[in-house]
């Protein structure tokens, strides 16, 4: 297949390139789909249709984008809950797709953010001048999806470097076939919504070899651009993630999401480890498998979700900034055969499970190893499980105890050959509220 280079339709190195890039993507769309090439250097441009070309980034090339917001013009999807969309790089009902090579694509994002605008959220204790500048910063209007595929399949994005992403970074939606390989992911810790990757109503997906360092979720796996279109069939492995919110998330609001495999990452200094989050009546996360994980999280101040919770299970109704309306189904169970097992935590707060009404099934935890540690920034939220956006979150109570697990509200569900390390001169324990048939033996036990 032969190959285009950008430069010979006009891009020049340290310029504005954008309608030379897009006769080369045009180019090669018309010829059914060929490979165009951005060369060694650094290339400006704005919004891009990728149509039915690959792109290529030879060594040392740099595609950085346009400090211009309207040199990112809405190209006609509206989401659900970012509004008009607005794109860097994006492609529409195409197949056979790829991105890749050994260059970098700089998003520069810090330009849609004023540098010390920092949102600062109410909080139990005032904030330290270090703990402001671990908030968001405010967002405004700013590029909302870089990179965008929607309806595509057999896509691949592999090896590049992808770095400071104003807004979500690379997200596949109603896509199917897609794989996500090596890619190394750099944003702002300030930055909001400034997620990894966002896996959205689609299906048959690999994320493998990443590494991903994000303000917000690393990985998010849902049905958030339409909640009647599930993900499934989706396996993460072999990734290494620290974020200021959840480092992976499956499920929210009201997703549908099945058939998740989960084993071999390291997750490190993130607010929230693993996350499955579901709207209780309206949402199912179901058919789940999380092994093989160390996970260390770090308490941030600020708007981040999350609480120092090294693992955090919830379905609890929530319902926030979405145009499309609460779906009307009725869904008893929730959460349902989801699995955690070899795990390892070092951990500012505990694990939580939290239900609403019992609807949380056949979960269960084995050979998890718990290590509580001391937290700056625990003080801010309490000890509580954040189940944001739900309201009331449940709280350990102030007895002088240490605790390990909070659950609330959940029926059945197991740990078992659990290792919980001694804080602060004595074991942790299980704090349950409203639960039934919760079963817990410890390693020492067995």
């Amino acid at each position: 297949m032969a190959k285009l280079y950008i430069t010979d339709f006009g891009a020049r190195e340290g310029e504005l390139c954008t309608e030379s890039i897009q006769r080369a993507l045009d180019a090669s769309t018309a010829a059914g789909g060929e490979t165009v090439v951005i060369p060694r250097g650094t290339f400006y441009t704005g919004a891009l249709n990728l149509g039915k070309s690959s792109l290529e980034f030879e060594k040392g090339a740099v595609l950085k984008g346009s400090p211009n917001l309207d040199d990112y013009p809405p190209f006609g999807y509206v989401h659900a809950e970012m509004g008009d969309t607005r794109s860097m790089i994006y492609a529409v009902d195409a197949e056979n797709i790829s991105i890749f090579g050994e260059g970098t694509i700089d998003f520069d994002g810090d330009n849609f953010f004023t540098k010390g605008n920092y949102v600062v959220p109410k909080s139990r204790i005032p904030l330290s001048k270090e703990q402001i500048e671990e908030c968001t910063l405010r967002a405004g209007k700013r590029v909302n999806q870089p990179i965008f595929f929607l309806r595509c399949k057999n896509v691949r994005v592999e090896n590049i470097t992808l770095k400071n992403a104003p807004c979500w970074t690379l997200t596949f939606c109603e896509c199917r076939n897609v794989r996500a390989l090596n890619l190394t992911i750099e944003n702002s810790l300030n930055l909001p919504n400034n997620d990894g990757i966002h896996i959205c109503a689609s299906r048959d997906v690999i994320v493998q070899g990443c590494s991903i360092v994000s303000g917000d979720d690393c990985i998010a796996v849902s049905s958030i651009t339409d909640w009647n279109v599930p993900s499934e069939n989706i396996v993460i492995s072999d990734c290494i993630l620290k974020s200021c919110s959840k480092a992976i998330v499956v499920g929210y609001m009201h997703s549908i999401v099945r058939n998740v495999l989960v084993t071999n990452c390291i997750i490190r200094e993130s607010n929230r480890g693993f996350t499955v989050m579901t709207s209780a009546g309206t949402s199912l996360v179901e058919h789940v498998r999380v092994s093989n994980l160390r996970i260390d999280t770090k308490i941030r101040a600020g708007n981040w979700w999350g609480n120092g919770e090294p693992i955090a299970v919830f379905a609890t109704f929530h319902n926030i900034n979405n145009r499309q309306p609460v779906p009307d189904r009725k869904i008893p169970k929730n959460i349902r055969d989801v699995h955690f097992e070899n795990i390892s935590c070092t951990a500012e707060n505990f694990i939580g499970v939290v239900g609403e009404g019992k609807n949380i099934e056949n979960v269960s935890f084995s050979n998890i190893s718990m290590e509580l540690k001391e937290s700056r920034n625990l003080g801010l939220k309490g000890r509580i499980v954040d189940i944001a956006p739900s309201p009331n979150p449940p709280e350990a109570p102030d007895n002088g105890e240490e605790y390990w697990l909070l659950a609330k509200d959940v029926d059945g569900v197991r740990f078992d050959n659990i290792t919980v390390s001694e804080f602060r001169g004595k074991r942790p324990k299980a704090h349950l509220v409203d639960c039934e048939n919760v079963r817990i033996r410890y390693a020492s036990e067995a």
